[in-house]
């Protein structure tokens, strides 16, 4: 009696291990079946080629735009992506540029940055200080190459702010990047601002010089465009000179007041050009220079070029060492092999071919025969290569060719474009975009 109790409760405990043992198991394989799904489970990505427009440090944000597109990626960055510049170099978030072409990946659920690097077929000028725009065909040359921008390139600059291509000033210095023979950005690193002469009557007709790199005649009220810097000033008439050094900011005005001068004997040379054929563009110091009137340079050597469509350039040194001289420049046709260009012996510039260049030159020329008008913004003052051509509204002579029209109001951020004039026999109309307030003022 008594085995056959204990026999059955034996067989009782061991049915309800074994129960246990199941109700274990299953649980176990559960919940290990539980994490292998979340295990796994794919981190949603994508992935684009890009140009990056914006940069939010505070809020470690990131505006990538898709390349021949208008479409913005807004993503946040933080220590965990691998971003790598353009030396395959591992860099914080915060380094990275505007402007700058990068593949990029980031998790769709929360819009983090999983990579970011730069394409093996990107390039990129740093510091190009010498471009041209042609707005008919939609091209930039830039280092003797011509690349083509289009709606979707990026113009913007090194202070996070978008701007018009037409704001660029050939004073500017930029930062291109494209693929192949497009270009997806354009960002200004060092931008212009602006002389404007006070006071200076005496010296009407004369010359003004700043640090040798801008030669310009003295017109009535000037405004002249330079690169961010500071200048030494000279402006002279005759035997009347007088200096000032001045300091410009980008997109500002600086005042230069000539109402102490006094009049003084300097070394200064009359020098009268005869060119031909008529209608020559001459440069001195690489600045174009009207010589239908004799020009007044202080004496020193200045670099001189002669250019004219059809013709050989022409390029030499000229020596301004006495009160008076007189130059004789005569350009050669291209097809002709002879010398590009002949002077008289009281020049000391020799001639040189110049190189042919990749873009199609264009030169200024006057069209007496028809007009410019600029309607808006109504009040701004206009400047065409920096010389005043009045009040908005205004009309005046037609220049045909690339230059730049300055806008200038008191109160207002002034700004300059570069245009281009076409020789279609039809009077130009222009109108621009009203100014901006000048919170400095």
């Amino acid at each position: 009696m008594y085995k056959s109790i204990r026999f059955r409760l034996i067989c009782l405990m061991l049915i309800i291990m074994a129960f246990a043992g199941v109700l274990m198991g299953c649980g176990k394989s559960s919940n290990y079946q539980k994490g292998q799904q979340q295990t796994a489970e794919p981190i949603e990505t994508q992935s684009f080629t890009g140009i990056i427009t914006r940069i939010d440090k505070k809020l470690r944000q990131i505006s990538v735009r898709e390349i021949d597109t208008d479409v913005d990626t807004i993503m946040n960055y933080d220590a965990s992506a691998e971003i790598t510049d353009k030396y395959k170099e591992e860099i914080d978030g915060d380094e990275l540029e505007l402007g700058q072409i990068m593949e990029t990946t980031y998790r769709t659920d929360d819009a983090r940055v999983v990579s970011m690097k730069v394409p093996d077929d990107a390039w990129e000028y740093s510091d190009v200080d010498k471009f041209t725009f042609d707005t008919e065909e939609c091209s930039m040359e830039v280092a003797g190459e011509l690349y083509q921008y289009s709606e979707q390139t990026y113009f913007g600059s090194i202070d996070d702010k978008k701007i018009d291509m037409l704001e660029l000033s050939d004073k500017d210095k930029l930062t291109v990047r494209g693929v192949g023979y497009k270009v997806y950005s354009v960002v200004r690193t060092e931008g212009h601002g602006y002389i404007h002469l006070l006071n200076y009557s005496d010296f009407l007709g004369g010359m003004i010089n700043i640090d040798h790199d801008i030669i310009l005649p003295v017109t009535k009220n000037m405004l002249i465009t330079v690169s961010c810097g500071t200048y030494r000033v000279t402006i002279s008439k005759g035997a009347a000179k007088a200096s000032k050094t001045v300091t410009v900011k980008e997109d500002k005005e600086s005042t230069l007041d000539f109402s102490d001068y006094r009049k003084s004997v300097k070394n200064v040379g009359s020098v009268r050009f005869n060119v031909d054929p008529q209608g020559a563009d001459l440069f001195i110091n690489g600045t174009r220079i009207d010589y239908s009137k004799p020009i007044s340079l202080n004496y020193g050597t200045y670099s001189v070029t002669v250019s004219l469509n059809g013709y050989n350039t022409y390029t030499g040194r000229l020596t301004v060492a006495e009160a008076d001289k007189t130059i004789n420049i005569s350009l050669e046709p291209k097809e002709d092999t002879a010398s590009a260009a002949t002077q008289s012996p009281e020049s000391t510039a020799a001639a040189t071919a110049a190189p042919t260049a990749t873009a199609k030159s264009r030169t200024r020329k006057i069209d007496s025969k028809h007009t410019i008008s600029v309607t808006a913004p109504e009040g701004a003052e206009v400047y065409l290569d920096n010389v005043y051509k009045g009040i908005v509204p205004c009309k005046f002579t037609k220049v045909i060719g690339s230059q730049t029209i300055t806008l200038s109001k008191t109160g207002y951020e002034t700004k300059s474009y570069s245009i281009d004039i076409l020789d279609d026999d039809k009077n130009a109309k222009l109108s621009f975009s009203d100014l901006i307030e000048d919170a400095d003022k």
